[in-house]
């Protein structure tokens, strides 16, 4: 809604901007969220009656009025009983009204239609690192997508295509939602979140203006990265929209140095090692069993490389897949199976294998390509047989999942909370000419203080970064076992310990808030019909990977939900 009242006379800091609701995380997530809050509202469409949809939900439907706006329906009550890829219901429910009868392979018109109304804008920004599109940007540009064409496209745009696309060409398409919606605004990019603090409860809170900046609860802060200028936003209301993927699981430190943990960094590498000429194609180990690793290994074997494949029993996310769609990942499926037996030319399988050492033979290093390109010596264990086996290899690539960086969220969210330290950055009016009055060091305590938290946090999630997985020696962890190898099995290699950061593992948000933030095993831990995170303050929200809704087509039932209730509450 659009606060059309004149200004009140409340204001911030000069260092800080009010918006109703800032987003962190500028991919598909955001994009979605952005449109709906930019004034975009849903309005359903009449059903045609050849239309296979779900008969529970076209009954519902049916009682609703001719043009209803799905802002003012009970969503939860319209989506009960409804199954498919998500766990969270008014996902499905948009997901059965943006695509209807999508798994039955039929390409129906959208249920839905959008209509702009000003009245229905809420100020807000969106935050992000890259460009708009997110992690699209840093995915090897020619790995093809899992999801069809029809599955990426988000509102208001049809959805048309059974082909899949190239990671480029969605990252393309990204950039050009954003201009093609008119929502370049909204978005600031090239910068990073470092801190969502509770704001201090503000004199003069009962301001009856619908956007007086005393009414923010949050504070987001951060760092333009092109500028080195840090930044501040008070807010009612954030939505974590920054994806699970920014942090690569990784094996133990001795391992991990010598190898590469995106796609994008051994196509590259793939690349370089293509081109020399030698008499027998240089190998390279890949370890994983899932979708990353079976795209490591078809790109290693395009490019004409032997491929040593550590891995555990083929996930299910593969044997689900139909050859006539998916021939690659099919194929790869296929030679897992066959295991050892099935000789298949450049690809040597090791199942039930794990990496026990790895010894450089070149001393010739000069930066970190050289390194994850020079030849090694890598030990591998048979963990059946307890036998091992030495390999000469030029590169080593690791795809055994991911995890989401949450390192900006508090893990002490408390009403109770001392408040001295947080974000203090709203001044009323009569104010001003007596702050502007004091010294150079007073009036630029907020900005230097910015500055030193912001490199404190930075360096800290850093460090911690590189420490946190098992093996760390330097963290005095108190699990006696965490460098052990003998507990890791294959390319699950993760030990349970206490050295991790809980910033940045988020823990304390998930379903079981004592474990790590994990979009496949350990979601956020929502309010199903408002996306409203349980384990944190009123007003944070979160949608996309970190709920589990790993496929884009998902992700605007999250916006649906949480834009909804932010219009039910501000009404309320």
């Amino acid at each position: 809604m659009k606060d059309n009242m004149k200004p009140c006379e409340h204001s911030l800091t000069e260092d800080a901007i009010y918006k109703e609701v800032v987003v962190i995380g500028n991919g598909p997530s955001g994009m979605v969220t952005s449109f709906m809050l930019a004034g975009n509202v849903p309005y359903l469409k009449e059903i045609p009656e050849d239309l296979p949809i779900d008969e529970m939900l076209r009954a519902r439907l049916s009682n609703l009025p001719a043009g209803q706006s799905l802002y003012d329906v009970d969503l939860m009550e319209l989506a009960e009983g409804l199954e498919g890829r998500s766990q969270n219901p008014i996902p499905l429910l948009m997901d059965n009204l943006l695509r209807p009868c999508a798994d039955m392979g039929i390409q129906a018109d959208s249920l839905i239609e959008w209509r702009y109304d000003v009245e229905k804008q809420i100020e807000h920004i969106v935050l992000g690192r890259g460009p708009p599109g997110g992690a699209w940007h840093t995915f090897a540009p020619r790995v093809r997508t899992l999801s069809p064409g029809a599955w990426l496209t988000l509102p208001p745009h049809a959805a048309r295509g059974a082909q899949r696309l190239s990671a480029r060409a969605v990252a393309n398409y990204c950039r050009r939602y954003v201009h093609a919606c008119r929502l370049q605004r909204y978005f600031r990019c090239g910068v990073v979140v470092n801190s969502v603090t509770r704001m201090p409860p503000a004199l003069g809170s009962h301001c009856h203006y619908e956007n007086c900046p005393l009414k923010a609860d949050y504070c987001v802060s951060g760092y333009d990265e092109g500028e080195a200028r840090p930044f501040r936003y008070a807010c009612r209301r954030v939505v974590v929209a920054c994806g699970a993927g920014d942090r690569a699981n990784t094996l133990q430190p001795q391992v991990a140095r010598h190898a590469l943990h995106s796609l994008a960094a051994v196509e590259r590498a793939v690349n370089t090692l293509a081109v020399h000429e030698s008499r027998s194609p240089p190998s390279v180990v890949v370890i994983g069993s899932g979708v990353s690793a079976a795209d490591g290994v078809w790109m290693c074997l395009r490019a004409g490389l032997h491929v040593r494949h550590l891995h555990r029993a083929p996930a299910d996310a593969l044997a689900r897949l139909s050859p006539q769609a998916y021939p690659d990942y099919c194929q790869v499926y296929k030679m897992m199976c066959d295991g050892p037996s099935g000789n298949h030319k450049n690809y040597t399988p090791y199942p039930e294998h794990i990496i026990v050492d790895v010894q450089t033979l070149s001393t010739d290093l000069t930066d970190i390509e050289d390194y994850a390109l020079t030849l090694k010596r890598v030990k591998l264990l048979n963990l059946v047989t307890n036998e091992t086996t030495d390999l000469d290899v030029s590169l080593i690539c690791v795809f055994i999942g991911s995890k989401p960086n949450l390192y900006f969220l508090q893990t002490n969210f408390n009403i109770n909370y001392d408040m001295k330290m947080d974000c203090e950055c709203v001044k009323p009016v009569f104010k001003r000419k007596i702050v502007e009055k004091q010294c150079f060091l007073r009036n630029h305590w907020h900005y230097l203080k910015s500055v030193l938290e912001q490199s404190i946090q930075t360096c800290k999630s850093k460090y911690l970064n590189l420490t946190e997985i098992n093996g760390n020696t330097e963290s005095k962890c108190v699990n006696i076992d965490c460098n052990r190898l003998d507990v890791i099995s294959c390319d699950e290699t993760k030990i349970d310990c206490e050295c991790s950061d809980p910033y940045t593992n988020g823990i304390g948000y998930g379903l079981d808030a004592n474990k790590p933030v994990d979009s496949k095993s350990n979601p956020v831990a929502i309010d199903k019909s408002t996306h409203e995170m349980l384990n944190a303050p009123k007003g944070l929200y979160a949608l996309g990977p970190l709920t589990a809704d790993n496929f884009v087509r998902f992700i605007p039932g999250g916006a649906l939900a949480l834009v909804s209730h932010m219009h039910k509450d501000r009404v309320i």
